[in-house]
């Protein structure tokens, strides 16, 4: 019966205990305490009013905190969130960083601007949709990427502080995989739920991951395309696994905060838009959405293909180069026909006794793609030499400026 008991499933619970007593410790050691300490919030911020103590009982104190954060009388929160949107629609912040709002930080270069842009989202009831609504309606976002008189800008304000002209933004490494996702007509917009595992470099996800003086499972992608296929926010972050696609177009890491993504030009993003047969899936599902949406009309499937990836259409001379590529293309796919390749069904693996030094090796079965699941992505052996024409000129518009810059 024991046995029994031990078996059954169990969870844990949640009490409200007594609070323990907190004291200053002089010196930092535990065996000096001062006097005590009751729950209470920093008042030493600039612009904090009101009582800087929380409640004393033992339920609330959480809730309490989340008010003084949300409280009106604390602009600090709104400057914070109103600077990093700010920042991440004109690539810099109205204050230069924004993880330091303290007295060793930048001075905001438009403290008024930034006050207003605060006061006005917390009487918007705190709604980032609306505080997106304001700054992308605004004259200074939807001014031109080129100046009237480049040269004196570049000598009166070259760090573009004045915001005369839009400086180009590069789109950010989980922005360019949503972006061919939701324009190839792959992309599931689901809300929450569990993490996804999208596809990543075959090469990466079988090498070996030594965990704890062991050897981490292969990693493999959810079975389902409308699993994989979700945007990237939702994407499981492995610590000693990166995925390359979105490394190259630097993703920071998980370890340290990133005030502020770099934006370095890199042959290897180059290389990436253009091999990766991730992003080479991505360019067929596109084509296909193409063929189904305009089918037999080959004029068409190209505006659309503009109409999707850059939200106009082709002047005359880019349609004219269109229609050359893909007749071209499309004589060298007819010359070149795709043999078909199968996903692994296992991974040989090899360590070495830390005993003995003897190598030994295993075998381990990657069970999503050897079980039977497994729905591949659209792949060049599936589709006819049009399609995969069709595919080279979608690859070309992803690998462009138009694409990956917003201007």
């Amino acid at each position: 019966n024991y046995q029994l008991k031990r078996a059954n499933p169990s969870v844990f619970s949640i009490i409200n205990g007594d609070p323990d007593k907190i004291h200053i410790l002089k010196g930092g050691s535990i065996e000096s305490p001062q006097g005590g300490v009751s729950p209470g919030v920093l008042s030493l911020f600039e612009g904090s009013e009101g009582p800087t103590s929380l409640t004393d009982n033992k339920n609330g104190r959480r809730k309490e905190l989340a008010k003084w954060i949300t409280s009106k009388d604390n602009p600090l929160t709104a400057r914070v969130i109103v600077n990093r949107i700010w920042q991440w629609h004109f690539g810099q912040g109205l204050a230069g960083n924004p993880n330091n709002f303290g007295g060793t930080g930048k001075l905001p270069t438009h403290p008024e601007l930034l006050d207003w842009l605060a006061a006005t989202f917390i009487e918007g009831d705190w709604s980032i949709k609306k505080l997106h609504r304001h700054i992308l309606t605004s004259a200074t976002y939807q001014r031109m990427t080129t100046h009237p008189d480049p040269q004196a800008l570049a000598r009166l304000d070259p760090e573009n502080i004045s915001y005369a002209s839009f400086k180009p933004r590069k789109l950010t490494a989980e922005e360019i995989r949503d972006s061919m996702l939701a324009v190839s007509g792959e992309l599931n917009p689901t809300l929450g739920g569990i993490p996804c595992h999208p596809e990543i470099n075959e090469e990466v996800a079988m090498q070996p991951r030594h965990i704890m003086g062991s050897v981490g499972p292969a990693y493999q992608s959810d079975p389902l395309p409308s699993q994989r296929n979700r945007r990237t926010l939702y994407a499981e972050r492995t610590r000693t696994l990166a995925d390359p696609m979105l490394e190259v177009f630097n993703k920071p890491g998980p370890d340290l905060s990133c005030e502020k993504r770099e934006t370095a030009t890199i042959a290897p993003q180059a290389f990436t838009m253009l091999n990766s047969p991730i992003i080479r899936s991505r360019a067929l599902a596109f084509a296909a959405r193409l063929e189904k949406e305009r089918p037999e009309n080959l004029n068409e499937q190209i505006r659309l293909a503009f109409r999707l990836a850059y939200h106009r259409i082709p002047n005359d001379l880019e349609m004219k180069i269109s229609l050359e590529y893909l007749a071209n293309s499309k004589k060298e796919h007819e010359a070149n026909e795709q043999e078909k390749v199968e996903m692994p069904k296992y991974v040989v693996r090899q360590m070495v006794e830390e005993m003995t030094g003897q190598a030994f090796w295993w075998v381990e079965d990657l069970d999503i793609y050897a079980g039977g699941d497994y729905e591949p992505d659209l792949k060049p052996w599936d589709v006819e030499p049009a399609t995969r024409a069709l595919g080279d000129l979608c690859l070309v518009l992803f690998n462009s400026n138009e694409f990956i810059y917003i201007y």
